[in-house]
């Protein structure tokens, strides 16, 4: 049976073509749309409560990511996520976030830092709690303010591609016994690398945390199946 999409609702409609195109591509993700569905505009926009502008808009974002492919004669369909996908993936996000913490540890500020610092002992509070949602949306965060505190809008943007997919992982890493408190761990090494402003120790421990999660998710989604 073709999954339904509930409509956006009102407070989401400032941000029309971002909330269309992230809800087909989670869709996808999550495998609510399944390779080989093809997908028309007129039915995804009316499901939405949306014009087939910004549908037509998120279709072609999700062509650029290689999620859906256009098949003369038959439409747009969607492509699927191999395991050599989300490898790709990995290898960019590890490239990507290791070169943005050592950009960030010269500029990084003290009031940033202090967040770090919170922030580091929430997600591990949620976590120890259960709240792993919000332990999740928390880790988000972390990484946030080290992206902004490179001041690098390019590189920035070539992550903020990547938060879903990043979002997804995590979570799914961070089911693995034992990982969160190495997580933990790994974050208290990123700011004291940033807090010394030591660029290339920054670089690393980004490196190894990213390259640890990469780990855990590839564990945890394939080799248990």
């Amino acid at each position: 049976m073709a999954h339904q999409f509930s409509p956006i609702k009102f407070d989401d409609m400032g941000h029309i073509r971002d909330s269309v195109f992230s809800i087909l591509r989670n869709a996808i993700l999550d495998k609510k749309l399944e390779p080989g569905q093809r997908l028309v505009e007129r039915n995804i926009a009316e499901q939405l409560g949306v014009s087939r502008t910004p549908v037509r808009e998120a279709i072609r974002k999700l062509e650029l990511e290689r999620l859906v492919t256009h098949i003369p004669r038959k439409g747009v369909i969607v492509s699927g996520f191999t395991k050599a996908d989300i490898v790709e993936i990995l290898l960019i996000r590890t490239s990507l976030e290791a070169l943005i913490c050592n950009i960030a540890a010269i500029k990084i500020k003290p009031r940033e830092l202090e967040r770090l610092d919170l922030l580091a002992m929430q997600i591990s509070d949620e976590h120890r709690k259960g709240n792993f949602k919000k332990s999740n949306q928390l880790n988000d965060k972390f990484h946030e303010i080290i992206y902004r505190a490179a001041e690098s809008p390019r590189l920035y943007d070539f992550l903020d591609t990547l938060r879903e997919y990043i979002a997804k992982f995590t979570q799914v890493a961070y089911s693995k016994p034992g990982r969160p408190e190495e997580a933990w761990e790994e974050h208290k090494t990123i700011i004291e690398a940033l807090r010394n402003h030591d660029s290339s120790g920054a670089d690393a421990a980004a490196k190894r945390h990213v390259e640890n999660s990469n780990k855990a998710f590839l564990e945890m989604a394939f080799e248990q199946r």
